[in-house]
């Protein structure tokens, strides 16, 4: 699985999960309580009323993340025997995308998904955040080291059109075959894991 901005995750079956960003649909609500509150006379009633009305929103935004994470985890924990995730610099990520990151919630996925995996079995495989899976073209190997954040689909030399985060998905899913001794990283091979 390929985590991304545009979709939640891309999973090298081709398949993709939308991000459902609920502090994104929640934001206009979000100012218009914290609006409220900040009209609010300081020790009042009504400013501690205003209060628990932002932190019943807060809770909620944060209930809805969750769900979606649970919902999507008992899914692949189920679906898949083993599946290759990468290990992201999450820190990194937020000081690039800051709220976005936040609001997708990739940590908190992570540790929901390991627990769900535990449960059913399924094996869970980092692959280092150093590995090239965008760049590496999942045909031929080469490497594209011209490919930016930016390209969502570029072509490799080989001829074949790439779109970013399933070409990344099978590289994944290849460096996670490998990992467990189900396969092999090289191009060409057939693992024996689907994610």
């Amino acid at each position: 699985m390929d985590f991304g901005l545009k979709s939640f995750l891309t999973i090298s079956d081709g398949r993709k999960e939308p991000a459902p960003q609920p502090l994104k649909q929640a934001l206009k609500q979000l100012a218009k309580v914290n609006r409220n509150l900040s009209t609010k006379q300081r020790g009042s009633n009504n400013r501690r009323k205003a209060r628990k009305n932002l932190a019943r929103l807060h809770r909620t935004i944060a209930n809805r993340r969750k769900d979606f994470h649970f919902k999507l985890a008992r899914n692949l924990a189920h679906n898949y025997n083993a599946i290759a995730i990468e290990d992201l610099n999450l820190s990194g990520m937020k000081a690039l995308w800051g709220r976005k990151v936040s609001d997708l919630g990739f940590g908190g996925f992570v540790s929901i998904l390991e627990h769900q995996a535990t449960k059913t079995g399924c094996s869970i495989v980092k692959i280092d955040r150093w590995f090239p899976s965008s760049k590496l073209c999942s045909s031929c190997g080469i490497i594209n080291e011209q490919l930016s954040l930016r390209d969502r689909e570029w072509a490799c030399d080989c001829g074949l059109v790439h779109d970013r985060d399933l070409n990344a998905a099978i590289n994944i899913q290849r460096a996670g075959a490998s990992a467990l001794g189900l396969g092999d990283v090289r191009p060409g091979s057939n693992p024996a894991i689907a994610v």
